[in-house]
């Protein structure tokens, strides 16, 4: 037994040398101030020149200021990273910018050639122009996995199934641990207001409302509601703003069996502006579908003060589709007696679509 102690006490010393390796902090750790940062991200490649965190066209108030959170944040553990837009932000956004006092970031005019990380959107058809030949660093997103980015290396990808692509993002600065400044909450906070109408959407989750409860005290904002509407009423104004502008003011483009087809959500404030904008706005469409290089056109209106709305069809076997995806139709138009997020809309559309389109193939092969 005697003989044994040495090799017994050599391992315990192997063991206690293991510990404190392991304890030690990396020159890398050191450099990025001993945050957390996530190992498997040190396997991209982010090099020296300027990573473009950028959301989709055009832009919604989750695309831009998902795509500003996050660029702090990469810069937060040492990449350097900004924001960029697709396209100039609606009055929404920009309202929200104005009030936490933040810059509205520079266009990216093209993609091509330059290191980027998509926010709110994975298909080529939403993105800024020459995305096809960018290298795409990451995707950080929450619609379902409709499109058509590829990347030259492996990359990440985050997709999650809640109400907004600025809740992953505060998951992400928690993660690290990085504190989130006053600005940066209120940007995630109206960018999550916004998507999901101040939590009142279906697609809200309880990671929602925790980001929510976290980000409205880290914001400075003493009346969720009163700041949602604020932001709201400056969006529906519409002011200065033509029926095409505002058709295309929050619109996203699909395709699905060989069919192309696009969907606008509009937002009202009560039920007899809803109402007024459903004629404004269809009477446009039918003037104008065939230039708009759509096969298909939906129209998506709601009103935050009955919370209804209505999803109007444009263009052949549209309002076919739409009546088969939802129980209650009117014509060209389907009744919803509480709104439903676009990418709930897309989701129950798109099968049909696909569908419809076999069919019309089938026949025209016959």
């Amino acid at each position: 037994m005697q003989k044994k102690k040495p090799s017994l006490l050599l391992a315990c010393a192997l063991l206690l040398f293991g510990l404190l390796v392991s304890c030690v902090p990396t020159a890398d750790a050191i450099r990025r101030n001993s945050v957390s940062y996530p190992a498997y991200m040190q396997g991209i490649d982010y090099g020296k020149d300027t990573v473009y965190v950028i959301g989709h066209k055009p832009p919604d108030s989750d695309s831009v200021c998902t795509a500003i959170a996050y660029a702090n944040l990469k810069r937060k553990l040492g990449v350097n990273a900004e924001a960029r837009i697709a396209s100039p932000v609606n009055a929404e956004t920009a309202y929200a910018l104005k009030y936490f006092g933040v810059k509205e970031p520079p266009p990216l005019e093209n993609a091509a050639g330059k290191s980027v990380i998509l926010v709110d959107h994975n298909s080529f058809a939403q993105a800024a122009s020459g995305m096809d030949k960018a290298n795409i660093l990451e995707v950080i997103d929450h619609h379902n996995l409709i499109g058509d980015v590829a990347t030259a290396a492996p990359a990440y990808y985050r997709n999650l199934p809640v109400g907004c692509a600025s809740t992953i993002v505060w998951l992400e600065y928690l993660e690290a641990n990085v504190p989130i400044e006053k600005d940066m909450a209120g940007l995630m906070l109206s960018a999550i207001l916004s998507d999901t109408d101040n939590l009142q959407s279906s697609t809200a989750t309880d990671l929602d409302r925790q980001a929510v409860s976290d980000l409205v005290k880290k914001a400075g904002v003493k009346d969720r509601t009163a700041y949602f509407l604020a932001m709201e009423e400056d969006f529906a104004a519409y002011r200065n703003m033509s029926e095409k502008d505002i058709f295309y003011s929050d619109y996203k483009e699909f395709k699905i069996g060989g069919v192309s087809y696009g969907c606008a959500t509009v937002l009202a404030l009560t039920p007899e502006k809803r109402q007024d904008l459903e004629k404004r706005l269809g009477d446009w469409v039918l003037k104008n579908l065939e230039t708009q290089n759509m096969d298909m056109l939906f129209l998506k209106i709601h009103d935050l003060e009955t919370y209804k709305a209505t999803i109007s069809c444009y263009g052949d076997g549209a309002a076919e589709c739409a009546a088969a995806a939802f129980p209650r139709a009117d014509g060209n138009k389907i009744l919803l007696d509480r709104n439903l997020s676009r990418k709930k809309v897309v989701r129950l559309l798109q099968p049909q679509i696909e569908k419809w389109a076999a069919a019309h193939r089938q026949k025209d092969a016959a």
